[in-house]
């Protein structure tokens, strides 16, 4: 299926989830820059002045996204990724459009971004409640295997963000303790993250685990 295409059907799934005023759908670069978007009732001339003037003081570019380490970033959670005054110009930017909220959804493929939804809301729409961050974020793993290559779509692939950090630390050799300290969380949550890993790639020790996705 053609790009274009694939973007398009899945605007369409978001635009048909919830209410929003405006959507677009772009590829993310290796370099993390978003690039080829296809934009669905969003003013052409919106766009134009974001990529010229805005797009480097967006708190929800991928970078900034990844950083929060959620794969659905509103607004709210993009700007406290960056300083006051990147955010004060990028909230001039949205008011002079009438947008009071933004939502963005990303795919991911070995846990790096790949792709995005961008979601907008005007005033007459208002800001997004938490209900429908659940439900965006419940359909976020169907928007990740649409955007897939074909050969990516084995369990391998369907792992969360979280899931492929895990992986890689393991790959580095971290043990459980380290890896509960730099990803901070608690033992308890690491080896349910383990047992999640092992199921989805058939495997039953760590040598098994890295060797399926790494060699």
């Amino acid at each position: 299926m053609h790009d274009a295409e694939v973007g398009q059907r899945c605007l369409n799934s978001f635009l048909a989830l919830l209410p929003v005023s405006a959507g677009v759908f772009y590829r993310i670069a290796a370099q993390l820059e978003p690039q080829d978007f296809l934009l669905q009732q969003m003013r052409l001339d919106m766009h134009e002045r974001y990529l010229s003037d805005f797009r480097q003081v967006d708190p929800l570019q991928p970078r900034n996204c990844q950083r929060t380490g959620s794969s659905v970033v509103p607004l709210q959670l993009g700007m406290s990724a960056q300083d006051a005054a990147a955010n004060r110009r990028y909230g001039d930017f949205l008011e002079r459009f009438g947008v009071v909220d933004v939502v963005e959804v990303l795919a991911f493929e070995q846990g790096r971004p790949v792709a995005g939804i961008s979601l907008l809301r005007g005033a007459e729409l208002g800001t997004f409640a938490m209900h429908e961050l659940r439900q965006l974020q419940a359909l976020q793993g169907l928007f990740e295997v649409a955007v897939a290559p074909p050969s990516s779509i084995a369990p391998r692939m369907q792992l969360t963000t979280r899931e492929w950090q895990v992986a890689e630390l393991l790959r580095a050799g971290c043990s459980n303790k380290d890896i509960a300290r730099r990803l901070d969380v608690g033992l308890p949550t690491v080896k349910t993250h383990l047992i999640n890993l092992f199921r989805k790639l058939g495997v039953s020790n760590r040598t098994e685990l890295v060797a399926t996705l790494f060699l």
